[in-house]
């Protein structure tokens, strides 16, 4: 069974859904501001907004952010499932 029934195994489930969700934000979050993004956005959808390295600098620590907040979750979570 790959859910625990236990409290520690219903917290640790949750704390694993968070890591997954935090761990996609922050991806999301990175690629939404890279020039790759602006690229098709300025081919495809005839957008005017130029690629911004402030921006990307911005978004870039929103995601290291988001990443960092994850990490410490798994390394949280793995000491769960030791201690268990």
């Amino acid at each position: 069974m790959p859910f625990g029934l236990s409290a520690l195994g219903v917290l640790g489930d949750l704390m694993l859904l968070e890591v997954g969700i935090l761990a996609v934000l922050g991806g999301l979050v990175e690629f939404s501001r890279s020039k790759g993004v602006y690229e098709f956005r300025r081919l495809a959808l005839r957008s005017k907004e130029e690629f911004s390295t402030v921006k990307h600098l911005e978004a870039s620590r929103v995601a290291v952010t988001l990443f960092s907040a994850a990490l410490a979750l798994f390394f949280i979570l793995i000491v769960l499932a030791l201690a268990r």
